[in-house]
């Protein structure tokens, strides 16, 4: 999903707004344990996987351009259109190629409506289910994955009166681990919270949708040495939440002593991109960029390759899908998949290798 695009179309429902904070709140082969300094790296990946819309219509009815109905079956137009499920399948094969050590994966949406949707590991036959598509075909391509933790985000549940009998709407965020040889990684220490700091968006009169997003936090050892990978999505729609976000992360699952990787689509970047959150990252809270020190120079753009139509190409300008190193990690390589025509996502996935304290 592409949402930096609509984001002064947000801001102008947001105004006046406050937010809602509740009171509570590898490369090479593997070595043997505690072998070869030169096999001391970690390799972790980011993909979005694009829930199959924009959500443009819901906003232009938030705005009273459009019908709320017509807006809902327009939305649900397009993720049918969009072939969630077998892209999803795609983006695992690139996952099961890449042989990442830990995946942070976003918009792992789950739809459920009236249309049979042939989707593979899903609960119904009308149920679209991006995480249960790609889960099965890594499990088909004998990759060895498993599910770290599962963060359910923003979901349709508080505007369940407004939409049509059996829809329903549910954004979740996963963390992957390679497990096919525990000797070499082990996870720990596995937590997940929601923002305090989230954006509510007024739909209609007297119901407002908050956009619930969050993080997934693991410590990961892997030949000897032990890193905190930190998996998000942060907000796309209005910059001064996003920020809070950010700050969130910074406080929280990254205020630790251990060396700590981030990785998710940050919505902020170097260039067009840019946003204070990004600054807060790389400059005040000392985190490297790992793209900008193995592709020096390179723009790196990551989004958006379409719009709502897989088959509609857009130019893309922006690198918010982001790999952040702290900690005596020193980036090593990256990679870019997803580049291919049709594209799977409208994000560009990155696989960043890092190596760690020797």
């Amino acid at each position: 999903m592409h949402c930096r695009g609509l984001a002064r179309t947000v801001v102008t429902i947001a105004a006046g707004l406050a937010v809602v904070t509740p009171v509570a709140a590898r490369p090479g082969a593997a070595a043997a344990a505690g072998g070869n300094l030169a096999h001391r790296f970690v390799t972790v990946m980011t993909r979005n996987l694009d829930e199959g819309t924009d959500f443009g219509y819901v906003i232009a009815a938030a705005n009273g351009q459009i019908a709320f109905s017509t807006a809902v079956a327009l939305t649900y137009g397009e993720v049918l259109a969009s072939n969630v499920c077998g892209r999803a399948a795609t983006m695992a094969d690139e996952i099961a190629a890449a042989k990442p050590d830990l995946v942070s994966i976003q918009e792992a949406a789950v739809w459920t409506g009236p249309v049979a949707a042939g989707c593979a590991g899903a609960a119904t036959p009308t149920t679209i289910d991006a995480g249960a598509a790609l889960l099965q075909r890594l499990a088909d391509d004998g990759a060895g994955y498993v599910v770290v933790k599962q963060q359910d985000e923003f979901s349709s549940s508080a505007i369940a009166s407004l939409l049509p009998p059996g829809l329903s709407f549910l954004d979740r965020d996963l963390l992957l681990a390679r497990v096919e040889d525990p000797d070499l990684l082990s996870v720990a220490n596995v937590t997940a919270a929601h923002f305090s700091t989230l954006l509510p968006l007024p739909l209609a009169p007297g119901i407002t949708i908050v956009i619930t997003r969050g993080w997934i936090s693991a410590d990961a050892t892997l030949r000897g040495r032990t890193v905190r990978v930190i998996a998000t999505h942060l907000e796309s729609f209005y910059e001064p939440v996003q920020e809070a976000q950010g700050q969130e992360l910074v406080l929280g699952p990254a205020n630790t002593t251990l060396p700590v990787i981030i990785a998710g689509d940050l919505n902020t970047g170097p260039g067009s991109a840019l946003t204070a959150t990004y600054g807060l990252l790389t400059t005040t809270a000392g985190f490297t960029d790992s793209w900008t020190v193995t592709h020096p120079g390179d723009p790196g753009y990551t989004d958006a390759f379409y719009t709502e139509d897989p088959l509609t190409p857009a130019v893309p300008s922006e690198r918010i899908d982001l790999v952040l190193a702290r900690g005596n990690l020193v980036p090593s390589k990256d990679v870019q998949v997803g580049g291919e025509i049709p594209h799977p996502s409208d994000h560009a996935g990155v696989v960043a290798t890092i190596r760690m304290p020797s």
